[in-house]
């Protein structure tokens, strides 16, 4: 049979930055329990903390949103034959991901940043665009935070032209986006000559709908799931009731 008594105890406490804590600790001078009782319960306090959870440097981040973005084209290319993938990321200047389909290529640049995409990088993905063997080039800022102000580029969804050619600006959007984005591009430069600013602003609006509409959706079926998991969670809690 356990015997439960009180204790009068003084707890040291250590946190970081982030608000986890780093060490928790029962001071020895100002407690009344014995020295081996003590020695437990700190050992059993520490290891139960859970450790901080590392923070990312700018290129851990980077190389993570590049290789979602790859995976997701991997697998249009799976069951699109004709949808070529290559990794450029190591080829100076050729942008993150190069993608071959119908007779066009086309230039992927993947940011993560946790601010605006600065101009400069901006700038560096358009000297990619302008190389001759791209027809067509995405540039996605898989964060939040979009582009700098002074780029004009409007989240999240925006088309321009550079260099007489399209060019996609996505921030924070679905993945499954990225293939009606291509293909539309595409679309635009095999009907016409000479690519329309108009044009390209008529159907960056009918993409942005689209997106809307997937977003709506998502969230729609989110809010099923929470529902549901309430009503299972209540179904439970009524069967043990019943018992």
């Amino acid at each position: 049979m356990s015997i439960e008594k009180s204790y009068t105890v003084t707890l040291k406490i250590a946190r970081n930055e982030d608000g986890s804590f780093e060490s928790v600790r029962l001071l020895k001078g100002r407690s009344q329990l014995t020295e081996d009782v003590l020695v437990i319960l700190n050992k059993t306090l520490q290891e139960s903390l859970i450790p901080p959870r590392p923070v990312k440097t700018t290129i851990e981040l980077g190389n993570d949103a590049e290789q979602m973005i790859m995976n997701h084209l991997l697998l249009i290319s799976k069951v699109n034959s004709n949808f070529n993938v290559n990794d450029t990321s190591s080829m100076t200047g050729h942008g993150d991901i190069a993608i071959s389909y119908q007779s066009k290529k086309i230039c992927i640049e993947v940011k993560n940043y946790t601010k605006p995409v600065p101009m400069k990088e901006i700038e560096k993905y358009h000297r990619s665009l302008a190389l001759p063997e791209y027809d067509i080039g995405i540039i996605i800022q898989v964060g939040e935070c979009g582009f700098a102000r002074e780029s004009g580029i409007r989240s999240p969804i925006d088309i321009q032209i550079q260099d007489g050619k399209p060019s996609a600006y996505l921030t924070a959007i679905n993945l499954e986006m990225i293939y009606p984005i291509i293909s539309l591009l595409i679309t635009n430069i095999n009907l016409n000559s000479t690519i329309d600013q108009n044009e390209l602003e008529s159907k960056r609006k009918a993409l942005l709908q689209m997106y809307e509409k997937i977003t709506d959706l998502r969230n729609c079926i989110e809010a099923q799931k929470k529902s549901i998991a309430k009503m299972e969670a209540l179904v439970d809690e009524m069967a043990k009731l019943s018992t």
